[in-house]
């Protein structure tokens, strides 16, 4: 009786065994996904021209990728209404993109006194996460967003005031500006490995020149924080060295996630390891190696 009763019990641990870890398991694969979400770090953004249309000859000349990869650094912001409680509901959220061109534009105007001429007008878009939480592919999407819309006079370079030599009040001229950007198609990968740190989009950039004519050009847009510049710099000066063509030396190393302390990289970059990220040779920043995302290696 002893022997039946031992087997038994031990027929019944196992049992119980069993089906701890089948609820264990369970456990991990049913763990509720992460909120849609992006990281509140500054991307670097590359844009991959898809098409153009210009309103006579020449009138892309002084638009397009040399002027955004000065620096294609680009807010990406997410924001979430606020719940019964006065919490954020990270089930209703939405999502602001600010390039830093436009962004520094606006800002040197307010600088000088003048605002934004467009009545509707904003420096960033904005719109709504179609979903609180990621689909099966792990992507999250804001198919349409408020168009950035920013309409800004002439600034006139200002001479230095001879009369206050302990100071510097010269400040170079601005060239009107009239944008328009509208984004679509935003898709984030969003994991709880890679918390919203690469970013897809489509974009189409609309400028008019002064003497009226048009440029709009179609890109698709793939965005990695953090934003990581990737030129080589003189160690002396820390500033950019560059070939003898004007562009910058690059460093890929710069973009390695993995710190080299031998090498002068006491840390890493801050990008995921698991990232497909490649040193941008237009821009100089680490970018995705891909042309839609996740972008992983």
């Amino acid at each position: 009786m002893r022997e039946l009763h031992r087997r038994r019990h031990c027929r019944a641990r196992a049992r119980a065994v069993l089906s701890f870890a089948a609820c264990m398991l369970a456990a991990c694969t049913d763990q509720p996904k992460p909120d849609c979400v992006t990281s509140t770090a500054a991307f670097a953004m590359k844009l991959l021209e898809q098409s153009r249309e210009q309103s006579a000859p020449g009138a892309c000349d002084a638009f397009g990728l040399d002027a955004f990869n000065q620096d294609p650094e680009v807010g990406i912001v997410p924001y979430f209404a606020r719940g019964d409680r006065g919490q954020p509901d990270a089930k209703r959220g939405s999502l602001a993109i600010q390039t830093a061109e436009l962004g520094l534009l606006y800002d040197t105007a307010l600088a000088r006194g003048e605002d934004n001429l467009a009545s509707d007008g904003a420096s960033y878009s904005l719109g709504n996460f179609v979903s609180g939480e990621p689909d099966r592919s792990e992507l999250c999407y804001v198919p349409e967003l408020s168009p950035t819309r920013l309409l800004l006079p002439e600034l006139p370079s200002t001479p230095d005031d001879p009369s206050t030599p302990e100071a510097d009040e010269s400040a170079p001229g601005q060239p009107a500006v009239d944008a328009t950007l509208e984004w679509s198609n935003v898709q984030v990968y969003v994991t709880a490995e890679i918390l919203g740190t690469q970013v897809a989009a489509d974009l189409l950039d609309t400028r008019r020149s002064p003497d009226g004519q048009t440029c709009s050009v179609q890109y698709r847009a793939l965005a990695l924080a953090p934003a990581i510049p990737c030129a080589l710099l003189d160690p002396e000066t820390g500033a950019p060295v560059r070939n003898d063509d004007g562009s910058p030396q690059l460093d890929p190393a710069a973009c390695e996630p993995e710190a080299d302390p031998s090498n002068g990289r006491p840390v890493g970059s801050g990008i995921s390891p698991r990232a497909a990220f490649v040193c941008d040779p237009s821009s100089a920043f680490c970018v995705l190696d891909g042309e839609s995302v996740p972008a992983l290696r």
